[in-house]
């Protein structure tokens, strides 16, 4: 066993790992960040469409706050809100001050753009990769110690329980290239791996739920879990990545269907294509249905600033835009998007103000966490945002705490069995199942757009029981190299997260903003809460939980019963006074 021990470790090196690794060594703990690939390479904090919530010193942070309350439907706390935007505030300035590249106007100050779904609140436009490259260097000259490479397969807990009635207590892994067993010990753990997303469905292929996997077995709670459903257009002409669908929208770009018609004006029409993701999507499948498709992205509307922008901002796609497909400027494009599980903090591990879980000494932040500053709402730069301000927070708080106690104790033969069970498929015969066929069995759940948006109870149960397939094709399935293995504990991971998912979306007799059960189309006041799962010592217990009343500036308004927005949408209605 190769071993580590720190005041702090953090699982998951994007935006919200990196922050949390920054703060915690400000304030002078010792600090492990772990990542399964390389930190400024992996995840989707570099492969970000490249906007964030960009709130400036001018600007009335009440107005914003209130415009992410009420889009998301008071389903929020609005401390956080406000925390998420203060905070943001500073990030700017400090990626400002850094020479990360920014949209700039030809008088030298940030382009910003209404942000996705929003009214007031906007966005910049900047370079992820430059960013993450720049947060990489930053952590390592505060001595922060970087293992890339690393597979965490399982969070210890001091007691050797999973639920444990004890605390979080490190993790434990292996390198994906030597097979060594890691073990790291801290006094706290942060779980930062990023979005809950299905292997082979999203272009951030690594993505797969790992933090709330391994928090939720060791009795995290999981919340909104059902309204992880989401997706994006990122489907160009069948074949390639289209390069940011919000930055296109930002500067002007359309949505038509094949009679030329800009569909989003009967659904949406003040915001159109920059309504919520999962509207247009939906108005997107609606065409399809009524036999309105294909539906294209038309490029002849974007202003001048677009076509620089995305050569020096996002270089791929100035290149595919230029080079590899009919002229965009005179042809609309073919697009489509993807549905399914893709969390961007509208669902997971429940935190406090400063990132802690409900276990004790577990900290969560980013995409692997609930964004209780937007509710069910997730617009254009809010996730990142929220990546860089949570991650802030939970390592400001691991650090002061950890440097008033000591490491705690794990036993070895706790250690050993966490060992044998992280390569336990290694040892296992060949049988007719490998790997890359249990994730195709989880993708295959999202194979249609519009089946995985229009559920019903039969659907999610059919769901449920392959996810429960795959969990124990995991217990049984054989990996025949230490890359395999990364896989198997991925699957392990991904089914974990999407049966809780589906387990949610039975429990919760209603339709709400993205989720949408056809037979339950209505939206129903008794679900104005959070939900909550987590597991117990005899099975999943599902919890409602009132949202916070403390530090409230907007009086908190329950959502009225009516024909949730999608359900509106597929029938060809348009979304009601408060979602449009």
């Amino acid at each position: 066993m190769e071993r580590h021990e720190a005041d702090v470790l953090i699982i998951g090196g994007g935006f919200a790992g990196t922050w949390a690794a920054l703060r915690a060594a400000e304030v002078g703990a010792s600090v492990i960040l772990v990542d399964k690939a390389y930190v400024s390479r992996s995840g989707a904090s570099t492969m970000s469409g490249g906007i964030t919530t960009c709130p400036l010193d001018s600007d009335d942070l009440d107005v914003w706050a209130e415009e992410f309350i009420t889009r998301g439907g008071y389903m929020c706390d609005q401390r956080w809100s406000y925390q998420l935007l203060e905070g943001q505030r500073e990030r700017v300035k400090d990626y400002e001050r850094w020479g990360v590249p920014i949209s700039r106007d030809d008088k030298g100050n940030i382009r910003r753009f209404a942000s996705r779904g929003m009214i007031n609140v906007r966005g910049m436009q900047y370079q992820p990769k430059a960013a993450m490259r720049e947060m990489r260097r930053r952590i390592t000259d505060l001595g922060v110690k970087i293992i890339d490479r690393v597979c965490i397969t399982d969070l210890v807990t001091s007691d050797g329980c999973w639920p444990t009635r004890g605390a979080a207590a490190g993790a434990v892994g292996f390198h994906v290239h030597s097979g060594v067993f890691v073990v790291l010990r801290a006094k706290r753990t942060i779980v930062a791996t990023g979005m809950i997303a299905m292997k082979g469905t999203h272009r951030v292929d690594n993505d797969t739920g790992d933090g709330p996997a391994m928090a939720f077995r060791a009795g995290a709670r999981l919340i909104d879990m059902e309204f992880t459903f989401g997706g994006t257009f990122n489907v160009l002409m069948k074949r390639y990545d289209f390069p940011s669908y919000n930055v296109a929208i930002a500067h002007g770009a359309r949505l038509i269907n094949s009679k030329g018609e800009r569909f989003m004006e009967k659904y949406d029409p003040v915001r159109l294509e920059r309504s919520e993701l999962s509207h247009v999507v939906a108005a997107f499948a609606k065409q399809i249905i009524d036999g309105n498709g294909p539906v294209c992205v038309d490029l002849r509307h974007v202003d001048d600033t677009y076509w620089p922008d995305i050569h020096r901002i996002h270089r791929g796609g100035g290149i595919l835009l230029s080079e590899h497909v009919p002229d965009p400027t005179v042809t609309p494009l073919p697009i489509e998007p993807t549905w399914g599980m893709w969390a961007s903090g509208r669902s997971g591990l429940q935190i406090d103000l400063n990132g802690r879980t409900n276990v004790p000494r577990l900290l969560a932040a980013g995409s692997a966490a609930k964004n209780d500053a937007t509710g069910t709402h997730a617009s254009a730069g809010s996730p990142t945002a929220f990546c860089n301000v949570s991650g802030w927070h939970a390592g400001d708080c691991a650090a002061r705490e950890s440097l008033e106690e000591q490491l705690p104790f794990v036993p070895e033969e706790t250690l050993s069995a966490l060992r044998d069970a992280a390569f336990a498929p290694l040892g296992r015969k060949p049988g007719a199942k490998t790997p890359d066929l249990l994730h195709d069995d989880l993708a295959r759940l999202e194979a249609s757009v519009v089946d995985g948006m229009v559920l019903s109870g039969e659907r999610l149960q059919v769901m449920l029981a392959v996810t429960e397939d795959v969990s124990r094709m995991t217990c049984e399935i054989h990996a025949q190299d230490l890359h395999d293995l990364v896989k198997v504990h991925e699957a392990r991971n991904v089914a974990e997260c999407a049966g809780a998912v589906y387990r949610s979306a039975l429990d919760r007799t209603e339709s709400r903003e993205q989720f949408f059960r056809q037979d339950y189309p209505y939206t129903d006041p008794s679900w104005f809460c959070w939900h909550g799962i987590r597991r117990g010592e005899q099975g999943f217990i599902f919890e409602r939980i009132d949202f916070p009343t403390d530090g409230v500036k907007f009086p908190i308004k329950n959502t009225e019963a009516g024909l949730g927005p999608i359900g509106a949408i597929i029938r060809g209605e348009a979304l009601q006074k408060e979602h449009a």
